[in-house]
């Protein structure tokens, strides 16, 4: 689910990253991407320290980790089982983060000769928080000088509305707790993770 998210650069999302004085967006990226693909990089919002006060911050990672064990690229892990799983349980006590996106991409079998393509977005178009934890680490091709830095996002079960297009939709986390999820203890990012009712939600075939 959620193999593709819609990461644009449009005024309510330079509105919204204005007010956390993070004014650029995408970072480091010349154009917006309105179909962003596992393994291609976005921006990021973290947690950064500073004179001993911890801030909000932005940086650019790649989405998707792929484990030693693994033989297929990671993209999402279930937020119901975040903390008892032993690959990401340390990224989600101290490594969380949040990728601000404009919505994202479902398919759905309806019986066609393809699946039906769906965007979800906001139902009135705001920028969304969709939950994620970060990883560190020197990847295959690079040199140990070399520091990588990946994500996944985290997944919840859907509401009444989007379980018409999946059985699992990203976890989003409201705006007023966006503090708890980046800031928080375990326990404070715990109560973020919550349902967001359908009313907040619409989605349209493409």
């Amino acid at each position: 689910m959620c193999g593709r998210m819609n990461v644009i650069d449009d005024p309510n999302v330079r509105a919204f990253m204005d007010a956390l004085g993070i004014p650029l967006y995408p970072h480091s990226h010349s154009s917006s991407n309105q179909e962003l693909r596992p393994t291609d990089e976005t921006l990021l919002l973290i947690p950064k320290r500073k004179a001993n006060v911890i801030d909000v911050a932005a940086t650019s990672m790649r989405w998707g980790i792929q484990p030693s064990w693994s033989k297929k690229l990671l993209i999402n892990a279930k937020s119901e089982t975040i903390q008892e799983k032993n690959t990401f349980k340390k990224a989600f006590e101290q490594r969380r983060g949040l990728v601000v996106c404009s919505g994202w991409y479902e398919w759905k079998d309806e019986g066609g000769a393809k699946k039906q393509k769906y965007l979800v977005q906001h139902s009135l178009k705001q920028p969304m928080l969709m939950a994620a934890v970060c990883f560190s680490g020197v990847s295959s091709n690079q040199d140990s000088s070399q520091e990588s830095h990946q994500f996944v996002t985290l997944t919840t079960e859907p509401n009444e509305k989007l379980k018409h297009v999946h059985h699992r939709m990203p976890l989003i986390i409201h705006n007023d707790e966006m503090d708890n999820w980046l800031l928080g203890d375990s326990q404070q990012a715990l109560n973020a993770i919550h349902p967001m009712p359908s009313e907040l939600f619409q989605f349209e075939a493409c």
